[in-house]
């Protein structure tokens, strides 16, 4: 019968599936059917996978570069200070809205991906909408900011996730890779598009009128522009049609796109009701020793890449390397990155023990004992870069495979949601501490050395993790049980090596 695990132990056997391992084992395909066999999910699988991609897409994840743009905008429109824009915009919108997701995570878990999203997608469209409207005080327009963060990730992350997981139960890692990969273009492809929208042609200059055109303290007007020329919506302007962007893509997947599987997966009779998921109970499993080591060692490592990025251009030009060098080396983080994603993913499906995650953290120390020793050479800080890019991203796909293959599926959306709400602090202090401790030490040396060895304590904890258990098993559908069986006890159906 399938049961989730009632023990609360923190050892490998807590987390073993309530079935015998031989009645579960299936012949691992090669890697050529494994890829094969992703491509062979249903149709509705393909436009499951598509419509949670395009939700990514218009999440706050994949909208980031937005407010490097209307953060400024708005501070030279309105007068307001840089530091209180960088907090409205950026900081408190980043630490508060994924503290929703657990939250979030339990509502997918309990009543379904669909029924969750739908709601969701539209709140996010409205109080996007809204921001421009309350701009002219800083309390609504950062309540209004936290609001549409909270909307944002829980139309996001809080249910692709979970729907990736049902409908690709042999190719989580890949699948989920392909949420970081999505996320990570999208900031590089919508960057000039959120710089043209804001600023118009104008470039980087903001003109008179365009946002704000208040002239510099001291300094003199900036010429009018061209009456001919675009001149940009402004920061306002631009909030405007992120909305309709949303409306546009974001509803129509959500209605059209995105649902949990009801039809086979590949080699597996499925037909799923949240409730009847295997796995294991929330509250055991984040009791457990393995959530409680990899939930640690995702925020240590997870902090390291975004530490320096943010920090780059301040560090490498006190070493002699110009904003032009170090903006190319995080185009070599963005493409290690891509290739990180892809390929952890794919070991993740394929193995049974978790030492590909150890191998990815392992990348963190590395570049940053690169930085903090770099005295002007571009190559190691290319190499610095690269080894970073590895686990840029880590959260969209190393923390939901694990939970996958430790817990199930009964409380996945809620255990992902709380792995990203622990992380989003660390990544939204870590570059800010970063900052506060090399202009008080008078270097970056101390900062990066101290962060090289949290994350290497973050390596440690992986290498502490157990063996994955067997693969839980998915309920069959209704019609499959046996006559008075419940559907919840149903044997899953998987196909003999060759059928």
């Amino acid at each position: 019968m399938l049961k989730e695990n009632p023990s609360a132990s923190t050892g490998p056997a807590a987390l073993a599936p309530p079935f015998p391992a031989d009645a579960l084992a299936v012949t691992k395909p090669s890697f050529r059917q494994y890829l094969v066999d992703f491509g062979k999910v249903s149709g509705r699988g393909r436009a499951a996978l598509i419509g949670c991609l395009l939700l990514v897409a218009v999440s706050p994840s994949g909208l980031s570069a937005l407010t490097v743009f209307t953060m400024p905008a708005y501070a030279m429109k309105t007068g307001t200070p840089i530091p209180v824009a960088l907090l409205l915009f950026i900081t408190i919108p980043l630490l508060m809205g994924p503290l929703a997701l657990p939250i979030a995570g339990r509502w997918v878990d309990r009543y379904g991906a669909r029924k969750f999203v739908i709601p969701a997608v539209m709140a996010y469209a409205v109080f996007t909408a809204a921001i421009p409207l309350v701009g002219g005080s800083i309390l609504l327009l950062g309540i209004v900011l936290v609001l549409s963060s909270i909307a944002g990730f829980c139309a996001s992350l809080a249910v692709v996730f979970k729907v990736i997981s049902e409908w690709f139960p042999h190719h989580r890692g890949i699948g989920f890779g392909l949420v970081g990969e999505i996320s990570g273009v999208a900031g590089v492809v919508l960057s000039p598009v959120f710089q043209w929208l804001v600023n118009g042609a104008a470039g980087g200059q903001a003109p008179a009128g365009a946002v704000g055109g208040s002239a510099p303290a001291g300094g003199t007007p900036p010429p009018a522009p061209d009456p001919s020329v675009f001149a940009g919506f402004g920061w306002d302007g631009t909030y405007y049609v992120v909305a309709l962007a949303i409306v546009v893509i974001g509803i129509p997947s959500a209605l059209w796109l995105v649902r949990e599987s009801t039809e086979p997966a590949v080699g597996l009779m499925v037909k799923i009701k949240s409730e009847l998921l295997p796995g294991i109970a929330f509250k055991t499993a984040v009791k457990s020793r393995t959530f409680i080591f990899f939930a640690i060692a995702l925020t240590l490592a997870g902090a390291a890449p975004i530490a320096i990025r943010s920090n780059a251009v301040d560090f490498y030009g006190k070493s002699g390397i110009g904003a032009a060098t170090v903006s190319l080396s995080l185009s070599v983080l963005f493409a290690t990155s891509v290739v990180g994603l892809l390929i952890g993913g794919i070991l993740l499906d394929r193995g049974s023990r978790p030492w590909i995650v150890a191998v990815l953290f392992a990348a963190a120390p590395i570049g940053l004992i690169l930085a903090a020793f770099n005295n002007g050479s571009t190559a190691a800080l290319y190499a610095s870069m690269a080894f970073l890019g590895v686990i840029a991203g880590v959260e969209s796909s190393v923390a939901p495979a694990l939970i996958a293959k430790y817990f199930g599926l009964k409380s996945f959306a809620a255990l992902q949601g709380l792995s990203l709400a622990i992380l989003a602090p660390s990544m939204a202090i870590a570059p800010l501490l970063i900052s506060a401790v090399a202009t008080s030490v008078g270097s970056y040396t101390v900062p990066f050395l101290a962060l090289a060895v949290l994350t290497l304590v973050a390596v440690v904890l992986t290498l502490l993790l157990p063996k994955f258990p067997a693969p839980w098993p998915l309920p069959a559908p209704a019609e499959d049980a046996a006559p008075g069986q419940s559907p919840a006890v149903a044997t899953t159906k998987v196909a003999a090596p060759g059928e």
